[in-house]
């Protein structure tokens, strides 16, 4: 499980920062006339960009288990901050401790590669262990809107984000330059690119906020910014899948022409990832309008909360991993 990461690997990491280098220069570039709020807000943002990619690069290299805890500390300070936004009662406090065993015991299963107990086992042990505990409370008030609740958070902060992890134990992935480690890389660079170039077109294009998407849950969020976000990766996934995967080998349950098949993979899995992402990151915007929230937390400066930096990993993740099944089959 634990073995010594291919040298090409490292390349790939040094070139990543290397780009995220230059995309700090150019920040603080903009930033030189900003207003001091303005220039203090994304300076930390700046800064906690840097501890992430070192955090994620770390875990990278450290392989499956590596992987795993960065995923489960991630979901486990997710599922605190959801749980606090929603307004648990006091009947609920069993069920949300259960919910953190639930996450572990999720990712420990991902370890040794019991991919088909995965599939199954987070999804039906939420479904009755958190609808156990809290009927034993004998408190019927507000008992749909908790199991509910807290079903959705498990799902997506837990079972959704792990299909990340997941992905180091899906057979099509053993392959590629880089193996399991390669097509991780890939889909958190595309959700994480996605998410910064929307948010850039948005800010230069869709400035007058007259084509919004979404009017009341996410009003920052335009067409503009959305297909921004979009192009860039479509552009980026077909240069960078030859290093990290085996998408760009062709393949795939279709037959296509010669000249569209390594293109093809990246560019429907770009496409899904744009479009999943969008629908993660408005899924938490939701639970924090209805919680009269702007951010989960304090915890990443200049960003937020955890919740607010994996939400369109909790969708992205579940996308990418059931279109590599499909166009592997």
């Amino acid at each position: 499980m634990i073995a010594a990461p291919e040298p090409a690997l490292y390349r790939i990491l040094i070139a990543l920062m290397i780009a995220m280098a230059a995309g700090s220069v150019l920040r603080l570039i903009a930033l030189r006339n900003a207003d001091e709020d303005r220039r203090r807000q994304r300076l930390a943002s700046l800064r906690t960009w840097w501890m992430l990619a070192l955090l994620a690069s770390a875990a990278v290299l450290a392989g499956r288990i590596g992987i795993c805890l960065l995923l489960g500390a991630a979901s486990c300070i997710a599922w605190f901050e959801i749980t606090r936004m929603m307004g648990a009662r006091r009947e609920d406090r069993p069920a949300i401790r259960a919910g953190y065993g639930l996450i572990v015991a999720n990712y420990l299963i991902i370890l040794p590669g019991w991919a088909s107990l995965f599939s199954i086992f987070l999804p039906l042990s939420a479904l009755f262990v958190l609808a156990v505990l809290l009927l034993v409370q004998d408190e019927p008030r507000g008992y749909i809107r908790s199991a509910g609740g807290l079903l959705w958070g498990l799902l997506f902060l837990g079972y959704g984000v792990s299909h990340a992890a997941y992905l180091t134990v899906l057979p099509s992935v053993s392959g590629g330059p880089l193996g399991p480690a390669g097509w991780f890389v890939f889909l958190v660079v595309l959700t994480e690119a996605d998410d910064i170039f929307q948010a850039i077109v948005g800010r230069l294009f869709g400035a007058h906020k007259r084509h919004r998407i979404i009017q009341t849950i996410s009003p920052n969020k335009t067409w503009e910014g959305f297909f921004g976000g979009m192009i860039v990766i479509v552009v980026l996934a077909p240069i960078i899948a030859p290093w990290l995967t085996t998408l760009a080998d062709g393949g795939g349950p279709f037959p296509l022409p010669e000249a569209l098949d390594p293109y093809a993979g990246p560019v429907i899995a770009a496409l899904l990832i744009s479009i999943a992402g969008f629908f993660g990151d408005i899924n938490m915007s939701a639970i924090k309008r209805d919680s009269g929230v702007k951010d989960s937390s304090k915890l990443l400066p200049g960003m937020g909360g955890v919740v607010d930096r994996i939400d369109s990993l909790t969708m992205t993740a579940p996308a990418f991993v059931y279109f590599l099944i499909w166009w592997t089959m």
